[in-house]
């Protein structure tokens, strides 16, 4: 059984899938506030990556969401 996400609200967070071929797994779509953003040390607009629950790497761009919140955004591809 997969895990269920719930996010700050304590709603049912939406998930997205692993983008590594073969790896069936889900993990959630998050919104960080930007002073959490500040503390980790990612800025805006910028490519970050961390390693999801799977085991695989995830590389994301943070962008502004609303007045308070960041969404992470997937990077699809490589840039040339």
């Amino acid at each position: 059984m997969p895990p269920i996400w719930v996010n700050v609200d304590g709603q049912r967070a939406p998930a997205r899938g692993c983008p590594r071929p073969g790896c069936e797994r889900k993990y959630p779509i998050r919104r960080y506030r930007y002073t959490t953003l500040r503390q980790i040390g990612w800025p805006l607009f910028r490519v970050v990556s961390f390693t999801s629950w799977c085991g695989h790497g995830q590389a994301v761009i943070p962008v502004p969401h609303d007045s308070e919140r960041a969404q992470l955004v997937p990077v699809i591809g490589t840039a040339r």
